[in-house]
């Protein structure tokens, strides 16, 4: 099966490539393998060796990262379901019109 794996170097995520799960053994270097639990990686971008995942950008100045998820969640909860966008100056989920 052909997963998504990232290239570790130094904790910072500096390629991601698409392997079949038997050929990554056979690469030089650290490699992680994307799961649900490892959060997707970014290129740039630390991951954290202790928690098992990887971080993401920062989406928004108002948003904080969630210490035990590593996903940042904005200040007014999960967005809803549906057709929302993100208001940085209201700091509220709006609906597209």
């Amino acid at each position: 099966m052909i997963n998504t794996y990232a290239k570790i170097e130094n904790g910072i995520v500096t390629n991601t490539i698409l392997c079949e799960d038997s050929q990554i053994s056979t690469l030089n270097g650290d490699y992680v393998k994307e799961t649900e639990s490892t959060n997707v990686p970014v290129f740039g971008f630390p991951y954290n060796l202790e928690k098992q995942k990887f971080e993401s950008p920062q989406p928004y100045p108002s948003w904080t990262l969630n210490a035990d998820t590593l996903i940042w969640e904005s200040p007014d909860g999960p967005k809803p379901d549906g057709f929302y966008i993100w208001n940085e100056e209201t700091l509220k989920w709006e609906t597209l019109s």
